[in-house]
């Protein structure tokens, strides 16, 4: 039952998120959506995905669509009109698409394919050979280790092209005086940012604010290392660099969103962040060049050490840390050069 619920509820959610007229009510959906998503994940056994689903759909997508409503203005009235073009176009993909998912196999069968042939090699091997015991790990940093170090080339890459687009002036003491009147801290999420005075009145937002910090500052620490948990533990259980990277990064964001942005770059700075972006790339490739000069080939991890089994897990483990380093940099570049603060708050 649940299996036929949560898609049920998924095609609810997106007729929803279309017809809804509050765009405030839309994010909601949205975010509920996202959030199912991440519950038919867990289904399917792919906890990997759905922690990284999870606090990046119903997370930072959720904070990045507040901070873009705070900034726009409501029009009382607008003339709806429906794009003919638009709606074939849209229609003929889907089309397609439906199409195309009839000649897909049936995901549950033993007969095909990846089930007779690739995933018993992966799981026969992947322990023998890699030493990792999480065999999703294994694939990801072994088998296919050309492919994951091009995917986190393109997060980083991604995040030095949203540099290039967004950090283009700074600002003068007119648009930031301008920013804080119009801020997501007064106009999205009430109190945020806003430092009690000694004239606040009990029960008001500035005293409530300080609820705020207190328990964002006792729960930071436990967050921050439940994503260093995750990146260490992919070898032996669901995580990884990239599940691992995005927690942290969702902990700078919180950061920002409760003690206020300037605060937060003097935790984090705009030089350090973007340092980091690159700084995980290069850890990542890196590895693969010191296995040259050991005599293995590029990302051999087993040539590192004596003990090629032992090798191959400290290898992984090395560009496990460097993918969380870029991803968690990355998910903070998207946040900062999105609400355009620079390194001058």
């Amino acid at each position: 039952m649940i299996d036929v619920a949560i898609p049920l509820f998924l095609v609810v959610c997106g007729i929803a998120v279309l017809l809804v007229k509050d765009l405030m009510s839309s994010i909601m959906i949205f975010s509920v959506y996202s959030l199912l998503i991440a519950i038919e994940w867990v289904r399917l056994n792919a906890i990997d995905v759905a922690i990284t689903e999870a606090a990046v759909g119903a997370g930072i997508s959720t904070v990045l669509f507040m901070i873009i409503l705070s900034r726009t203005k409501s029009v009382e009235e607008c003339k709806k009109s429906i794009s003919i073009p638009a709606l074939l176009v849209a229609v003929g993909v889907a089309g397609v698409l439906l199409y195309g998912s009839v000649d897909l196999p049936n995901l549950r069968d033993p007969n095909i394919a990846p089930s007779t042939h690739v995933s018993p090699y992966y799981l026969e091997n992947a322990y023998k050979q890699t030493g990792q015991e999480n065999a999703v790990a294994a694939i990801l940093a072994s088998y296919r280790g050309y492919d994951t170090l091009g995917e986190t080339t393109v997060v980083a890459t991604a995040a030095f092209c949203l540099i290039l687009l967004l950090r283009g002036r700074r600002h003068t003491n007119k648009d930031l005086k301008k920013y804080e009147d119009t801020s997501i801290n007064k106009c999205t999420v009430k109190g945020v940012g806003i430092k009690p005075t000694k004239t606040s009145p009990p029960g008001s937002e500035q005293d409530k604010d300080i609820i705020k910090k207190t328990v964002t500052k006792f729960l930071m620490p436990f967050i921050q290392l439940f994503g260093l948990y995750v990146i260490v533990h992919g070898e032996l259980g669901p995580g990884g660099g990239f599940q691992g990277g995005v927690v942290l990064g969702v902990s700078i964001i919180v950061y920002s969103l409760v003690f206020g942005f300037k605060e937060a770059q003097q935790r984090m700075s705009v030089k350090a962040k973007d340092l980091l972006v690159s700084s995980g790339v290069l850890i990542y490739g890196g590895i693969g060049v010191l296995a040259l000069f050991f005599g293995g080939n590029y990302l051999q991890y087993n040539v590192l050490l004596p003990d090629p089994k032992f090798a191959s897990i400290i290898g992984i483990l090395g560009i496990e840390i460097g993918v969380g380093i870029t991803v968690a940099a990355v998910m903070i570049t998207l946040f900062y050069e999105t609400v355009r603060i620079d390194a001058n708050g």
